[in-house]
């Protein structure tokens, strides 16, 4: 790869993945809200705003049309028990989880389907199977994106294109901590962002002939 466009590129495992394709001479093109701390083309973006993607994605067609890869892996994360669930966060989570991803591929799929880039949506474990407590929304986001990623492999299989759904289990970020203020207290038990975005940037550099349609990455 010489060039991926990557969301959530400021934080989390998008940080982590972002700077190990820097390490690698991979060039990234981020799509975020705060100006990651690693060398990038840093495109300011709002991911809950149309007419925010609608700019970064002309710019992109004009400046970076020839990527390898389009990367989504922005994610919230809202936890709202059944009776409580309010209209907005939920709202909220749906732009950026969901949304949004479907939106960027749509706007830039002829720069995908010309370079033959791949597509990696990034889910979570809880899009996979039912019964995360107080997570309907937030689970439900997910899911959603899983069918998107179906949908895609379908409508790209007789391109050179591949779409990827990456499914991690719990990682050591933050993003429940920006929900609840409440700070990971046991790092050892949870997965290192780093290692995660290890088997991203593999599977993203197998030869094209190899497709992993989809991975789950289970913390032990």
């Amino acid at each position: 790869m010489k060039r991926v466009i990557l969301t959530g590129a400021s934080d989390g495992l998008g940080r982590a993945f972002g700077k190990k394709c820097v390490e690698c001479g991979v060039e990234v093109v981020a799509l975020c809200r705060t100006e990651p701390d690693y060398p990038c083309v840093f495109l300011p973006t709002d991911l809950m705003d149309e007419s925010s993607m609608k700019e970064t994605c002309d710019k992109i067609r004009k400046e970076f049309s020839g990527f390898d890869a389009l990367i989504n892996c922005a994610g919230i994360q809202k936890v709202q028990e059944n009776g409580e669930v309010d209209y907005g966060d939920m709202e909220e989570l749906f732009r950026v989880n969901t949304l949004a991803p479907i939106f960027l591929t749509s706007e830039l799929f002829g720069c995908i389907e010309e370079s033959g880039a791949d597509i990696l949506n990034v889910g979570s474990t809880c899009g996979t199977k039912p019964g995360y407590q107080g997570e309907v929304a937030y689970t439900t986001s997910k899911w959603g994106l899983c069918g998107t990623s179906y949908t895609l492999q379908s409508e790209l299989k007789a391109t050179d294109c591949r779409v990827i759904q990456f499914n991690p289990g719990g990682m050591n970020t933050r993003i429940k901590a920006k929900d609840t203020g409440i700070e990971v207290t046991d790092p050892e038990n949870w997965m290192k962002p780093e290692d995660v975005a290890d088997v991203m940037l593999y599977v993203l550099n197998l030869p094209k002939q190899l497709e992993v349609s989809e991975i789950t990455i289970n913390r032990k």
